[in-house]
This record gives structure tokens, C-alpha cells and sequence, in this order.
């Protein structure tokens, strides 16, 4: 009879045991799945970012120690994505987090560029039809030298989502290698991974949304007589500070002009925004 007791008892402790190991990698897999085959490694020196603005429990970015400040009560979400951690939440029609430089780094990207970020978009309203994630602004132009946004939504798309990107060039490029995305189905109220490189030594652009390359190409430009690759980055002598979650005209309109009525806040949590200074893939 104790025998029999004590073999229950094992048993019951492996099921226990095996509920809970299972538990933990449902839990693994549901903040990690569309990061397998789409993250890169941060677990070398070589790999660092040079920006990294990681929303746990501090607006600060770590790797330049750049101040952020939260306005119209953004905050601290512990709904996560990559890490245990938290996500920044901008749940008013008004919520953003700013940083008054861009630190040194950001203005010197030549040779390669990485931009990596979660995104947990709320479904918008009808007339929201461009949201900015991030952007670095440069002083004295429209478009600065990094940019994403959700752009052109209409109710018509449904779920789906155009996201769009901006990286910078001194050079004529075509518009659409300056801006480049691509409608994303099943978008909204989840965790979306986005990704864009560029890499100078080839001038290949590849943009990525969940592990998933939607673009995948050489960028040229033309100087008016010739077509040549792009090749590498110039040094932008005149960004102005990093925007979370609002255009640079919401931000300091009297520096960027007042907003347009096509410009809105984004709305939901950006987390584990990455800047690198090379192509990770």
C-alpha cells in the first residue's frame, strides 16, 4: 500500500513537472516565435548595437546614454515582446517619447546600417492613415535619416497594414528605394517584428517583417548622365533627436513646421528598438 502511494506520488510530481516545462516554452514560443528566424545577435562585441532603447523601466537608451522623456502619459507596459522586461505604451491619441540628440554614433552610419524593432499596433481609426513608430529627424528637411511609419491605411485593408521605411541618402535615389515597404497582412493587436538593412559594400537593401524578406534588392542611383550602386552612406551632420511614436511636427513644430492633417501618433507598444552601423543580413 505505501508502495503504491509513494509511486502515485512520483508520478503526480512528473506530471506537475512536465505541465509546468511545458508551460514555460508555450510562454517562450509566444514572446519568441517570429524572432527565430528574424533576430539578430547581440551576444558579441562586434554585434552591439550603437543605439539600443529597450523601454524596461527606463526611457534612457543604453548604449549612448541618451535622455528620453515621455509625453502625454506615455509609460511602461508589462506586455513585452523580446525579454521578460517591459514595452513602451502609447495608448492617447497623443503619446510619444522624445530624445533631444541622437547621440554621436547615428550621424556617423557610412558603411551599413540595421534597424530592428517590435511593434504591437492597435487596430486604427478610419482617418489615421499615417503613424510613425520612430524617426530621427534632420534639421531643415522633411524627411530625416531613419523613418517608420504605418502609412496609407484606409478601413478597406482590413487587418492589413502598409509599413513603410526611410533610410538616409545624400544621393538621388528613386523614391521608392528612399521609402520602401510592403502591406502586411494580419497586422493589427499583435506582435509584428520589423527589420531593414542596408548594407554599402553591395548596396543591398533588405526589408523584413517577421523573418519574412518582403524586399530584397541593389539600390542605384543616377547622377543625371550615370546609374551606379548606391555604395555607402554619408555622414549626416544635422539630425535632431529621436521621435518614438510621433512625427518630428508634432514633436517641435516651430523647428519642423506645424503637423499636416495626415500625420498622426501611433498607437500601442514599441519595444527592443535596435540601431547597428552594419548590415546584419
Amino acid at each position: 500500500m505505501k508502495k503504491t502511494n509513494v509511486s502515485k506520488l512520483f508520478i503526480a510530481a512528473i506530471a506537475l513537472c512536465s505541465a509546468a516545462f511545458l508551460n514555460s516554452c508555450s510562454k517562450d514560443m509566444q514572446h519568441n516565435s517570429s524572432a527565430q528566424a528574424s533576430s539578430v545577435d547581440n551576444g558579441t562585441e562586434a554585434n552591439k548595437p550603437i543605439a539600443w532603447f529597450k523601454f524596461d523601466s527606463s526611457w534612457t537608451e543604453t548604449e549612448q546614454n541618451l535622455a528620453g522623456a515621455p509625453h502625454n502619459k506615455a509609460k511602461f507596459s508589462s506586455m513585452a515582446q523580446a525579454h521578460a522586461g517591459k514595452a513602451a505604451f502609447l495608448s492617447k491619441d497623443s503619446g510619444y517619447v522624445s530624445y533631444n540628440s541622437a547621440g554621436t554614433a547615428i550621424p556617423n552610419i557610412t558603411t551599413g546600417l540595421t534597424v530592428d524593432v517590435w511593434v504591437y499596433a492597435t487596430t486604427p481609426k478610419a482617418d489615421e492613415t499615417a503613424r510613425t513608430v520612430f524617426c530621427v529627424p534632420q534639421t531643415g528637411a522633411f524627411w530625416g535619416d531613419m523613418h517608420i511609419l504605418l502609412d496609407n491605411y484606409h478601413t478597406s485593408q482590413g487587418d492589413s497594414q502598409q509599413v513603410n521605411c526611410l533610410f538616409k541618402s545624400n544621393k538621388p535615389i528613386t523614391y521608392t528605394d528612399r521609402f520602401f515597404g510592403a502591406l502586411i497582412p494580419n497586422f493589427y493587436n499583435k506582435w509584428s517584428h520589423i527589420q531593414f538593412s542596408y548594407d554599402g559594400s553591395t548596396s543591398e537593401l533588405t526589408f523584413k517583417v517577421n523573418g519574412k524578406a518582403f524586399i530584397d534588392h541593389v539600390v542605384q542611383y543616377t547622377d543625371g548622365t550615370n546609374t551606379t550602386k548606391l555604395g555607402n552612406l554619408e555622414p549626416n551632420p544635422s539630425p535632431y533627436g529621436v521621435v518614438i511614436g510621433a512625427f518630428q511636427n508634432q514633436w517641435k513644430p516651430a523647428l519642423f513646421g506645424d503637423p499636416q492633417p495626415w500625420m498622426h501618433h501611433f498607437k500601442g507598444r514599441v519595444d527592443e528598438l535596435k540601431i547597428y552601423n552594419k548590415a546584419l543580413f
